[in-house]
């Protein structure tokens, strides 16, 4: 009896390759505009200051207000990651969330919150990770595209309005029926694992993770009035009058920075820009409550949870090599 061998090829694994952006291009579009154009609005608006205008006075039970309202910002998008990852105890996603939030503020091309928060989870759930991240971005970028829309509307800007809640109404429709396609860059990626294993998310997690998105981004708001009224941002005006202009501006704030393509620091600058042409500024008192509120934002919601977080993941990585050694 003969037998016949088939020899069969084994074709190695294909380890995909980012497609390269011209140099030129991704440091105009990621970095030289984003910064040329807060540079010019931010020397625009500050050189008119006069002399002696960069004084504040805080009301510092709502600064601390401020800060107190952080812990419950992040502890709303920990249950939200919890909720797409499921399976780990919340330490566990506390310390890759807050990781992810340190990447962020470095990460190129806003790649950075996925990166750090991706590579902080497990390697066997990297892959499922992945998805979650960004089924969770598409949530929160929802209720900050469609709170931009209604601040264009109050705003009494109808068209703009209207083209902002269409693009609300389509990704919305995409996010319950949604496969992140627009991930392909990272799917073979050695940090993401195998793509093809990851579970689809059920619909029902999907509803929580935007119930939760909905509620962080109204604490976030929440947050954005409180500081602003710390720093006496137009305290001339009534009270009502005053934190409806602040929720508008707020919601225009988020909207602007959301379409930048570098996060630099984690919007430091631009944010500020942002807020400069979105919030009324009746005289230099108000232009400079609204600079000092932006960045009292940034050190409560960002620079803090950002510190923590690489905190966690050192005492995790010190804690793992430990036991490492003792096996070895």
């Amino acid at each position: 009896m003969s037998h016949t061998i088939t020899k069969t090829k084994t074709v190695p694994r294909d380890r995909a390759v980012l497609p390269k952006v011209p140099r030129r291009i991704g440091w105009t579009l990621g970095l030289v505009l984003p910064l040329a154009a807060t540079a010019f609005i931010l020397a625009q608006r500050l050189s008119a200051l006069p002399q002696g205008s960069w004084s504040w006075t805080v009301q510092w039970e709502l600064l601390a207000l401020t800060f107190l309202l952080s812990p419950i910002n992040w502890a709303l998008e920990i249950m939200k990651w919890d909720e797409l990852l499921p399976y780990g105890s919340p330490s566990r996603r506390m310390r890759e969330v807050l990781y992810g939030v340190a990447w962020s503020m470095i990460g190129p091309m806003r790649m950075g919150a996925v990166v750090g928060r991706v590579s902080a989870t497990r390697q066997k759930d990297r892959n499922q990770a992945c998805r979650a991240f960004a089924t969770a971005s598409a949530a929160q970028w929802w209720c900050t595209i469609t709170g931009a829309g209604i601040g264009l509307m109050a705003c009494n800007m109808p068209r703009a309005a209207l083209v902002v809640m269409t693009l609300s109404a389509i990704s919305l429709g995409l996010y319950f029926n949604w496969s992140p396609n627009f991930w392909r860059i990272l799917r073979k990626c050695q940090i993401m694992g195998d793509w093809r294993i990851a579970r689809r998310i059920n619909r029902t997690r999907r509803v929580r993770a935007l119930k939760l998105s909905v509620l962080r981004y109204m604490v976030m708001l929440a947050q954005f009035v409180v500081v602003l009224n710390a720093f006496h941002h137009t305290c001339s005006t009534p009270w009502i009058d005053r934190c409806l202009g602040q929720m508008t501006g707020g919601s225009l704030t988020w909207g602007l920075t959301s379409l930048a393509p570098s996060s630099l620091f984690g919007d430091l600058g631009l944010r500020e820009a942002a807020a400069l042409l979105s919030l009324p500024a009746l005289n230099a008192a108000d232009t400079t409550a609204i600079i000092g509120a932006m960045l009292a934002l940034w050190v409560a919601n960002l620079l803090l949870p950002a510190l923590y977080g690489v905190h966690l993941q050192r005492q995790y990585l010190q804690r793992n090599s430990g036991h490492t050694t003792l096996r070895s």
